[in-house]
């Protein structure tokens, strides 16, 4: 159908529509995703065929994911709950153990670079995992776009907690783990649309979950309104 082939589309663009945006950002403020056009296919006499929706392939997913910059190179997995991470694991979700300080906010072109090479490792994964659920002690909704299943099934089981179920979207917070590539760690607030949202991004002996939690729980407090936080 063409709703099937519209979605298929955004898929397949690799990475048009987060590429744009960031250019966008780089030429003054920031741009909303959104926004930017993403080209359809026209329906014809001819029959669109795509592969049905299995584990590891939802095109309401990755069409989510495509909005967050990110367009899958293999399997997604969206996790809502810890038993879905414990049964792809084959086992129990792994302890957090120790601590870590939270990591800080850095100057918006060094995040920019760290987030477009954490999306670009993201990409060629074979296997991406997405933990949802809101951020610890909070109701403010988080997704994590990673490539390690043992940190996604900790993330359910130990630091997200387990929100109303909702078709994929994006979500205020994200976070783009991955323990590839060079050290990292940072997160950034900005605006989109008259909302604000985080973004974080922990890389390389970075990407734990120590990490995660400190630094889930330092962005969403700062991105909560102080009555909202209280409520939380």
């Amino acid at each position: 159908t063409l709703q099937s082939a519209c979605v298929e589309s955004a898929m397949v663009v690799p990475s048009r529509v987060a590429r744009l945006a960031r250019l966008g950002r780089s030429l003054g403020g920031r741009v909303s995703r959104r926004t930017l056009a993403v080209e359809r296919p026209v329906e014809d006499s001819e029959l669109f065929t795509f592969p049905r929706e299995r584990p590891g392939l939802d095109y309401a997913l990755n069409w989510s994911l495509n909005g967050d910059g990110v367009t899958p190179g293999g399997d997604a997995y969206r996790l809502t709950k810890a038993s879905q991470a414990v049964k792809l694991l084959g086992g129990e979700a792994p302890a957090i153990s120790g601590s870590a300080s939270p990591a800080g906010e850095v100057d918006e072109a060094e995040f920019d670079a760290a987030l477009d090479g954490a999306i670009s490792r993201l990409e060629a994964a074979p296997v991406l995992y997405v933990p949802e659920g809101d951020a610890p002690s909070t109701r403010l909704p988080c997704r994590i776009i990673t490539d390690d299943l043992p940190l996604a099934a900790s993330a359910m089981g130990h630091i997200l907690e387990q929100m109303p179920l909702r078709q994929p979207a994006e979500l205020p917070v994200t976070c783009f783990v991955t323990p590839a590539g060079a050290d990292f760690a940072a997160f950034d607030i900005f605006d989109e649309e008259g909302e604000e949202r985080v973004k974080i991004v922990l890389a390389g002996a970075q990407a734990t979950p120590p990490k995660l939690k400190a630094t889930l729980e330092l962005a969403a407090s700062k991105l909560l309104k102080p009555n909202e936080a209280a409520e939380a």
